[in-house]
């Protein structure tokens, strides 16, 4: 056996943990971009008070728009305001950053495998969603762990009037929330293809890893759709609640974060021995940044495209199926109140009627107080 190139190895290593130490003050100079004067604090505080009141923004929306401007809050501000608390970015976002800015340029070069991709997304929509088979899976899912699905609608729902432009930064935020899934997704199956086939050509392995990743992102892409129908599992036995998207992110966490380390330890090493470890490392931060542009471009254009649709037919089907209870979600100074409101088809049809009966102030300050409302099932369970 050959011995370890250690200053390779430590220089790969290094090269390795730059996303990591810029991603920790990227973090901090977020916070001060979004804002940390008394007035975004403010404004923070009013969408949180009707966050724990589990109410959706939409009837209040001309009320925050009063509030945006009497604290000289710009529109667009505001609305990345609300993006960062609806959708908050985590460290893991900003290992990514840096593809936002080659994302222009890296976008052209990752034409080919997008172009190839979005017909065989399509191909999964339609036996998962078409063909029922999620909806199918997800009643077999509640059966065999003896779970109940329910329904808690997030509070951005409801909106029936979108202002935000497409390429305003708080769209950016909102579709870059699940990007480190398909991200890492796309670096777990090209250290796969390195692993086990062993190529002597690169041009091969990325062929055959950009295969395996349309496929794992096409999967993934219909499922983060699909389950922002704001399904939630119960668990009576642990008396616990897991949103079902949440649940997918739990499986697949530890199943790709461990592998990532499993084979990035395991390939280094083996590169430090008999190749270059330099470039390896080098290897894994462009794939790393590829995966993540073309993880930003499907879900950006799939969500765009058919995120909607895909969204209305499987809560459709779920209705139909299940026909699951809605239920809100409350915090008062400590204290976790669950309450069932109606069916959720009957609350999904309150939801996108238009126009949403706007609130006032009075309604805003009176919060929790004024939430239950709404024909509430005799026997919820």
């Amino acid at each position: 056996m050959s011995a370890i190139d250690t200053n390779a190895l430590i220089w790969a290593a290094g090269l390795l943990s730059i996303p990591l130490l810029l991603a920790v003050p990227m973090k901090i100079a977020w916070r001060f971009f979004i804002g940390v004067g008394h007035e975004a604090s403010q404004y923070r505080s009013t969408v949180l008070q009707i966050i724990d009141a589990g109410r959706q923004v939409a009837p209040f929306r001309a009320t925050l728009d009063d509030i945006s401007r009497s604290l000289h809050i710009r529109p667009s501000h505001q609305r990345l305001i609300e993006a960062d608390l609806f959708h908050p970015l985590t460290v893991s976002h900003f290992l990514l950053l840096p593809a936002i800015i080659i994302f222009p340029l890296a976008v052209i070069m990752a034409l080919p495998v997008i172009l190839i991709g979005f017909p065989i997304l399509l191909v999964i929509e339609i036996i998962l969603i078409r063909r029922g088979v999620l909806v199918f899976a997800l009643k077999s899912i509640e059966k065999m762990m003896h779970w109940q699905i329910i329904h808690i609608p997030k509070p951005y729902r409801g909106l029936t009037e979108q202002k935000a432009k497409m390429n305003e930064f708080s769209q950016h935020v909102t579709h870059f929330n699940h990007v480190p899934q398909g991200a890492f997704l796309g670096l777990f199956a090209w250290l796969i293809v390195h692993w086990t086939l062993n190529l002597e050509s690169w041009g091969l392995e990325i062929i055959f890893s950009s295969g395996l990743y349309i496929i794992l992102l096409g999967l993934l892409g219909v499922l983060n759709a699909a389950f922002e129908a704001d399904l939630v599992f119960v668990d009576p036995s642990k008396g616990r609640l897991v949103p079902v998207d949440q649940w997918l992110e739990s499986i697949l966490k530890p199943l790709v974060g461990i592998g990532l380390l499993f084979l990035t330890a395991r390939n280094l090493l083996d590169e430090a021995r008999d190749g270059n470890a330099v470039l390896f490392a080098a290897t894994v931060l462009c794939i790393l940044y590829g995966a993540a542009v073309v993880g930003i471009s499907f879900r950006w254009g799939y969500s765009i495209w058919r995120g909607s649709t895909v969204r209305v037919q499987f809560s459709e089907q779920v209705i139909e199926q299940l026909n699951p209870l809605s239920y809100d979600l409350t915090r008062t100074k400590g204290r976790i109140e669950f309450h069932v409101r109606m069916a959720m088809g009957e609350r999904m049809n309150r939801m996108l009627e238009a126009p949403v009966e706007q609130l006032s102030f009075a309604d805003l300050q009176e919060l929790p107080s004024s939430e239950h409302r709404g024909k509430i099932p005799d026997n919820p369970l």
